[in-house]
């Protein structure tokens, strides 16, 4: 064979090589997608579809639920949550077989969106204070421009013209600027809120304490990040860890507002020192669209939506601790009471803990009944070091 022919033909072998390899690339890394370490998906649309068609409604408001552990936090969302209905379960199987509700599967996928959905919903704000509102629309002088008989500003009747929160304040953010210039020219400072102001003002001008997030529920996370970077919101907010920016850094090392109208809170706050920099740069304050707060608010909230990290040794401790170990066997290699639980060839993840505990939860707790032992009690701090123990391989013996 020629040296030219066998150039060629080793040629053809290698380019077929690296082809073959990029396809079992792309396999091995839709597959890991699949079944490794995925990023949860913030889309409340899709879990809100699952909450409800699930049956999860029937007993549960996504609100409630979502802050079930006692407390509004953007901290380390997932475990909070997925600890919260652990240790609810017990008395949700139980309330299930009193009423004798069907019991219903929930897939990998669905347990991820449901539990994003559910982090999501502890943006939604308790009913506001018409009472307190009606105080501060006075004490906020909202009244010299905002007065019930009319005149420069839209009247308190017109400022109610949308029942829902977010809707409202995205209104607040756009009107901004001509209601900064208008305070200037009749000497008013620019109001500082409080926690719960925004709430509290819009249940007076709504004149009830009802609060609807619908466009929370509806946001898209993916054009909330095409948003806030046509907007320019990015050239001075940084969204990931130790990033350097002019401005509040919104990434997972911030802990955010824990509601959605103290966000807004936060950034008509912040309006006045935005406007002088953006001024400073020959720009103008951005305006958002229909539902475009809504979408970056989400976006933005999204990526708190991390795995914790941990400590296999101290994992394999907690293991021991809340008597997973009793069934699962000290390593949770698996004993006759307790399939094993590592080495399996599957990555644990706080959503596939809420995955679980829908598929063997209530036979758990049943064998957990009949050998009178309690069911197992986590804590938030807990998910990370049981996720870092069940992820390490099982130590050889021999």
């Amino acid at each position: 064979m020629s040296g030219r022919r066998e150039t060629i033909l080793w040629s053809v072998v290698a380019l077929a090589a690296v082809a073959v390899f990029a396809v079992a690339a792309r396999n091995a890394y839709h597959d890991a997608q699949r079944h490794g370490v995925p990023v949860v998906s913030a889309h409340p649309v899709e879990g809100n579809a699952v909450f409800r068609n699930k049956g999860c409604v029937q007993c549960h408001d996504a609100g409630a639920l979502a802050t079930v552990s006692g407390e509004h936090s953007s901290s380390q969302p997932l475990p909070t949550l997925v600890t919260a209905m652990w240790n609810h379960a017990p008395r949700m199987f139980e309330a299930m077989r009193e009423k004798s509700m069907p019991y219903p599967d929930l897939s990998y996928d669905e347990a991820g969106q449901l539990v994003a959905y559910l982090c999501l919903s502890r943006l939604m704000d308790e009913p506001g204070d018409p009472e307190r509102g009606a105080k501060l629309f006075e004490v906020r002088q909202c009244a010299r421009c905002h007065g019930v008989a009319g005149g420069a500003a839209p009247t308190v009747s017109q400022l109610a013209s949308t029942d829902d929160l977010v809707i409202w304040t995205q209104r607040l953010w756009n009107h901004a600027s001509v209601m900064q210039e208008r305070m200037q020219q009749i000497g008013v400072s620019w109001p500082r809120f409080e926690k719960n102001d925004l709430r509290d003002l819009f249940a007076y001008v709504r004149h009830d304490g009802h609060d609807s997030h619908r466009a929370i529920v509806t946001a898209d996370p993916d054009r909330g990040w095409r948003v806030f970077q046509e907007k320019g919101c990015i050239e001075c907010h940084g969204i990931s860890r130790g990033s350097e920016h002019v401005a509040a850094d919104f990434g997972p090392s911030r802990d955010l507002p824990p509601t959605y109208s103290q966000f807004a809170a936060s950034m008509l706050n912040h309006f006045p020192t935005m406007q002088r920099a953006i001024a400073a740069k020959g720009t103008k304050a951005p305006v958002f669209g229909e539902g475009e707060m809504a979408d970056v608010t989400v976006f933005l909230y999204g990526l708190h939506y991390l795995e914790p990290s941990g400590s296999p040794q101290v994992g394999g401790s907690v293991f021991g601790w809340r008597g997973c170990a009793q069934c699962h066997g000290k390593n949770a290699e698996g004993t006759r009471a307790g399939p094993a639980l590592r080495g399996r060839g599957q990555a644990y993840t706080s959503v596939r803990l809420a995955s679980a505990l829908w598929h063997h939860g209530a036979r758990m707790y049943a064998d957990t009944r009949a050998l009178g032992q309690p069911w197992p009690s986590l804590l938030p701090s807990d998910v990370g070091d049981l996720l870092a123990f069940l992820n390490t391989p099982v130590e050889k013996t021999h």
